[in-house]
């Protein structure tokens, strides 16, 4: 006997009772039912006497069991509530005392739900208004009324609910507004009518088909006060949950959920005994739509999740009212494999009601998703705060894992404030936060956010199969001057897994951190481990003042970049912080912290990363410690054939830059090249280091007499012959294992007091015999004065072994033209080598100067015009004290066994 699945058996057992119901509902009929509306209250005759009070609108509840019938579509409408009835006259013509209005009947609720097999269902509910309060037929009621009095009706609930069931496509619609409140008018104490709250269901089920379900609910807007002291009403809040429902069996299902706040009703409240203490909510309605949902058996699902706060209330006087909030969320898991997901999840809070210089706050908005699928994932979520005197406060986050290629969306964005607020809260923005995580075998997208103080984070993780791009931002925008907000973007992508061999797919991963017009900080941090080709870059742009360049401050900046891969594959990193952005037209701030730091690291592949920090630039009008730029980048291979290039620049008052790159020799050791500046009154500085000779940076640089320093150190050719060298340098020093080159100048002095400029080149590597280390001063140049007093402190490991100072060019020149040095015979073990030169300034100049390094086993000094060393004589024996190192220490072991198999 054949056997069926259970979804077969369903199939099978239904098919024919679905298709005999459907001839039978093939009729069902469209309908609209409305209640009767509420009775008016009759008017007062006698002098100050009370209006009759409005009778309820009807209330009407139609379904399939006490209509009779189905429906394909039913509207069932609320009665409308009756008018209170108008107060008595006064006392005598003139007065202004009056009897007060009676109040509103509310409005009658609204239920309707319909059942249709035929493949479409709709059902709509409107519940009825509330009605008004009688009038006062004076001018006011100083006579505290009955409470019972004066008021506007409640509007009617609202309730709707759609099903519908078929063999093919399937479409349901549930449409569900709450009735609006009555107003006030006639009562001392009188209270609008609160408006309806609504709420809908809506489901769709086929057998193979499409289906498609959508719930919509709209509160209804509260009622408005009169004239004088009587009070208005909130707006009635919207709820959806689980609304939307769809099932089928291979077809796709189309969910749509959107709830919107009803306003808040207008305050004409005033500030006069008795009535000083009297409060009304006029906030705008809540919205919330949510939907948790498990699907196995669709092929695809699509959907639309929302919800938008009530805009709050206006005030004759006094504060505005806040906006309503608005949270939206969707839990989805998709288990059929292939299954597509597409999903958008939005939720906007309501504005505040408007008060010159007293605006209330925009309402809260949250969305969040949650997809997790075994198909192509797309999601895009977006949260919007309402605008209002202050901003509402803005979340919106995203988690999404499915199969290839992961798509995802995040925006955050903080209400605007009310721009005519006092200067000290101009512009006061609502704070924004946004969260992205990622993972599937590639993944794209990015979170945004923009408010006060805003936060962006993406995350990813994954197999690597696929590219990875995305990224991050952050805007702080409008912050109070004495809040001063901050700008946080951070970018996390990681797909490597211990134990699990990765793809090799590329990685594109951006963070970008803006302040605004309040001086905000700023902060970028971006990290990437991947197995595959790497882009990282981060970027930091602290916040700025409106006021000028003269007077300009500037929000402190940090950026981090960080990237690591493996193999022959490539990196680049580029970090940037910048705190001198003065004003809006891009002059620079005098004021302003700085940090950048970039890392990469691959095995044999190319690393080239770059730090630029850029903080205040110097002036007579700021103290030195107002204005700092930090930059260190750094550049790592740990396979032959791979190349490290590291640069940083920094400009400030205060500087401190480092370049790094290090990587193996051919020998196999490790070497560390880095190039150093640094200056308590500088403006600029450049360094970078490199683990592959680089003839335009061993060149001496064309100097002007400018604020600078510049730093180069990195690895030299095996053959010298390339330099140029001089006589004695190229004599002495036949095979080159390292370059540098140190710049520095200023242009003017800073408040009259000398300057100090230090640029410095380190070497590091490890040796496992003993060797002697050549120093070669190739050339020098100057510009101007070319410096007043100029340091040179050459240290191996911590031990100096040559301290020398020139106060004059011409030493200078005859030391840094054509010189050698011979630092001596080094032992085995870890050698770290800087040289290190500080140069004063009291006049404009500048100087500059470049170096080899070469090494061997022995060398005829006396027949090179090799200096040596003799000041060194109190360094221990080369069994105690590790070799001179710069540059490619490894290169000078493969040179001397080159040497004795050459001898062999």
């Amino acid at each position: 006997m054949k056997q069926f699945s259970s979804k077969q058996a369903l199939a099978v057992g239904l098919t024919p009772l679905l298709l005999s119901l459907a001839v039978a509902n093939a009729y069902a009929a469209d309908a609209v039912r409305t209640g009767n509306a509420g009775q008016h209250g009759a008017d007062a005759t006698a002098p100050l006497a009370a209006g009759a009070a409005g009778t309820a609108g009807q209330s009407l509840t139609i379904n399939p069991g006490n209509a009779g019938t189905l429906y394909n579509r039913l509207t069932v409408i609320g009665g409308r509530g009756g008018n209170g009835g108008a107060g008595g006259p006064p006392l005598q013509e003139g007065d202004a005392d009056a009897g007060t209005g009676g109040s509103g009947g509310h409005g009658g609720a609204a239920s309707a739900t319909t059942l249709d097999l035929t493949g479409y269902a709709g059902a709509s509910a409107l519940g009825g208004d509330g009605g008004h309060a009688g009038a006062t037929p004076g001018f006011f009621n100083f006579t505290p009324a009955d409470p019972a009095y004066g008021n506007g009706g409640d509007g009617g609930a609202a309730s709707s609910k759609a099903t519908t069931t078929a063999v093919g496509n399937a479409t349901a619609l549930a449409v569900a507004v709450g009735g609006i409140g009555g107003d006030a008018n006639g009562g001392a104490v009188g209270i609008a009518g609160v408006g309806g709250a609504a709420t809908a269901a809506a489901r769709a089920t086929s057998l193979t088909g499409n289906v498609s379900a959508t719930a919509e609910a709209t509160g209804g807007a509260g009622g408005n006060g009169a004239a004088i002291a009587w009070r208005g009403a909130r707006g009635g809040n919207a709820t959806l949950t689980n609304a939307a429902r769809g099932t089928t069996t291979g077809g796709t299902v189309t969910l749509t959920q959107r709830a919107t706040g009803g306003k808040g009703g207008n305050n004409s409240e005033i500030t006069i005994p008795p009535f000083q203490d009297l409060a009304a909510d006029v906030r705008g309605g809540k919205a919330v739509s949510t939907l948790v949902l498990e699907d196995h058996a669709a092929s695809a699902l699509t959907l639309d999740i929302s919800s938008l706060g009530g805009d709050g209330g206006n005030p004759a006087f006094g504060t505005a009212y806040d906006g309503g909030a608005a949270a939206s969320a969707l839990t989805l898991t998709a288990g059929r494999s292939g299954a597509g997901i597409d999903a958008l999840v939005t939720a906007a809070g309501g504005a505040s009601g408007f008060q010159y210089n007293n605006g209330g706050m925009g309402g809260a908005a949250t969305a969040s998703a949650d997809l997790r699928g075994k198909g192509a994932v797309n999601g895009r979520v977006l949260a919007t705060g309402g605008n209002g005197g202050y901003g509402g406060n803005a979340t919106a986050s995203l988690r999404a894992s499915g199969a290839g290629t992961v798509r995802g969306t995040v925006e955050a964005n903080g209400g605007a404030g009310q721009d005519n607020r006092s200067v000290l809260d101009k512009n006061n923005y609502g704070a924004a936060t946004a969260n992205l995580a990622l993972s599937g075998d590639g993944a794209q997208g990015g979170s945004f956010s923009n408010g006060s103080y805003a936060t962006s984070n993406t995350t990813v993780s994954g197999t690597g199969m696929q590219a990875v791009d995305v990224q991050s931002q952050a805007v702080s925008n409008g912050a109070s001057p004495l809040n001063l907000g901050a700008a946080i973007a951070n970018t996390v992508v990681n797909t490597v897994r211990a134990g699990v061999a990765a793809g090799t797919a590329a990685v594109r991963a951006v963070s970008v951190a803006l302040g605004g017009e309040r001086i905000e900080t700023a902060t970028a941090t971006t990290d990437v481990r991947a197995a595959g080709d790497i882009v990282a870059s981060s970027r930091a742009v602290g916040g700025y003042t409106s006021n000028g360049a003269i007077d300009s401050l500037a929000g402190t900046s940090l950026s981090k970049a960080r990237a690591v891969t493996s193999g022959a594959h490539n990196v680049s990193v580029t970090s940037t912080a910048l705190s001198n952005i003065g004003d809006a037209s891009g002059a620079r701030a005098f004021r302003g912290d700085a940090t950048a730091n970039a890392y990469g690291r691959s095995g044999s592949g190319i690393v080239e990363s770059v730090a630029v920090a850029r903080g205040g630039i110097s002036s007579y009008t700021v103290a030195e410690s107002s204005s700092h730029a930090n930059a260190a980048a750094t550049a790592v291979t740990t396979r032959a054939g791979g190349v490290s290039l590291a640069r940083a620049e920094g400009e400030a008052l205060t500087l401190n830059v480092k370049a790094t790159a290090q990587g193996i020799a051919a020998s196999g050791g490790a070497v560390t090249y880095a190039a150093g500046a640094s200056s308590a009154r500088g403006n600029l500085a450049q360094t970078s280091a490199s683990s592959q000779f680089r003839a335009s940076a061993f060149a001496l640089p064309q100097l002007a007499a400018v604020s600078t320093m510049s730093a180069h150190v990195g690895a030299g050719p095996v053959d010298a012959a390339a330099l140029g060298l001089g006589v004695n340098v190229a004599a002495a020093i036949p095979t080159v294992l390292g370059t540098g080159v140190h710049a520095a100048g200023i242009e003017a002095l800073i408040d009259d007091n000398p300057t100090v400029l230090t640029t410095s080149g380190e070497f590091s590597f490890a040796t496992d015999s003993a060797q002697r280390l050549l120093l070669g001063f190739v050339s020098s140049t100057f510009a101007g004065a070319g410096f007043d007093a100029l340091d040179l402190t050459i240290s191996n490991n911590g031990v100096t072994l040559l301290s020398q100072s020139f106060t004059t060019l011409a030493a200078a020149n005859l030391f840094f033209n054509d010189h050698v040095l011979d630092l001596g015979l080094f032992g085995a073990g870890n050698q770290h080598l800087v040289i290190n030169s500080s140069m004063t300034y009291a006049q404009q100049g500048a100087y500059a100067f470049n170096y080899v390094l070469g090494g061997g086993s022995s060398f005829n000094t006396s027949a090179l015009g090799v200096a040596m060393l003799d000041n060194v004589s109190a360094v221990p024996e080369p069994s105690a004290w590790l070799m001179m190192s710069l540059g490619m220490g490894g290169m000078l072991l493969v040179a001397r066994r080159r040497r004795k198999a050459s001898a062999a």
